[in-house]
Parts: structure tokens; C-alpha cells; sequence
């Protein structure tokens, strides 16, 4: 039994020790200009899987050319972002327009976009983490994550209650 209580302690200190890891590389990344934005279709496939965080650093629109991957409001549905290639740059009376393509789309994109003074430029991306980042945000994933922690707060107050008194627990 104390083999499998070192081998928990171990095992929660890990955990423990990637979790703030990762959360301090998600806050320097955070820190240095980079913003998420989770990749949900295949439209980039293969530059960018499915699941995955293309992480995007705002550029002026300007400085965008023909191949880059950028990251912008869909023109069509509202609070939607798309991810996708430059194909085009249209000069128009306006200013510049742009158009677009997702690498693994046999067409352009229907629209020809004009972009804000900034746009997120990707500059890499972590696959599989995208999962993580979508899941997270549904009810059922943070009532889960809720109840664990209830759990656990409410089996160490439990552990703590009836301890027998005058005995220490072992170190």
C-alpha cells in the first residue's frame, strides 16, 4: 500500500509540475504578442491539422503578401474567424483587398476581403492542443472539471475529520 501511495504522490507532483509549465509558456506566448486560434476544419489540412492552436502574431495589413496564412473575421457569419492562405491581392479604388484559400479547398474563397489595419499573421502552430482549448469551453467539460475538484477538496476535509486523534499520519 505505501508503494502505491509514493507512486500517486509522484505521479500528482508531475502532473502538477507540467501543469504550471504549460500554463507559464501559454502566459509568455500570451506576454510576447501571440494569440490562439483554434484550427476546427480540415480547410488547411495538411499545413495545419485538424485540432490544432495556430498561434497569431498582428502585423500590419500591409506588410501581408501573397502565401501567407492569416487569420480573419469570416465576412459571411458573425464572430466566426477563418484561417486561411493568401492567394491574391487585389488593388481597388478602396485600397487593398484580398483573397483567400484554404490549401486543402479545390477553390478560392467566395469573398474578397478587406482586412483592419492589423491581422494575425500565423507563425506556428501546436497540434492537438485546439481539442483541448474547444472542449474546455463546453458545460459538460466544466461540470466534470467542477465535480473533481469537490471531490478531491471534500475527500481531504473528510480524510482530515477523521483521522484518529493522537496518531500522526506517516510522512
Amino acid at each position: 500500500m505505501r508503494g502505491l501511495s509514493t507512486v500517486a504522490r509522484g505521479t500528482v507532483s508531475l502532473l502538477s509540475g507540467l501543469t504550471v509549465l504549460v500554463a507559464l509558456g501559454y502566459g509568455v506566448l500570451l506576454l510576447a504578442g501571440y494569440r490562439p486560434a483554434a484550427v476546427y476544419s480540415g480547410s488547411m489540412v495538411p499545413s495545419i491539422p485538424v485540432g490544432a492552436v495556430a498561434f497569431d502574431r498582428h502585423v500590419p495589413s500591409g506588410s501581408v503578401r501573397v502565401g501567407d496564412v492569416i487569420t480573419f473575421r469570416d465576412p459571411y457569419v458573425a464572430g466566426r474567424v477563418v484561417t486561411h492562405r493568401i492567394v491574391k491581392i487585389v488593388h481597388t479604388h478602396d485600397g487593398l483587398a484580398y483573397r483567400t484559400k484554404g490549401d486543402a479547398n479545390p477553390a478560392r474563397d467566395p469573398w474578397t476581403i478587406e482586412l483592419p489595419p492589423t491581422v494575425g499573421r500565423v507563425a506556428f502552430d501546436v497540434p492537438y492542443v485546439g481539442y483541448v482549448l474547444v472542449y474546455s469551453h463546453t458545460r459538460e467539460i466544466r461540470t466534470v472539471v467542477l465535480g473533481l475538484v469537490c471531490t478531491l477538496l471534500l475527500a481531504s476535509l473528510l480524510r482530515a475529520i477523521w483521522r484518529t486523534p493522537g496518531v500522526e499520519a506517516p510522512a
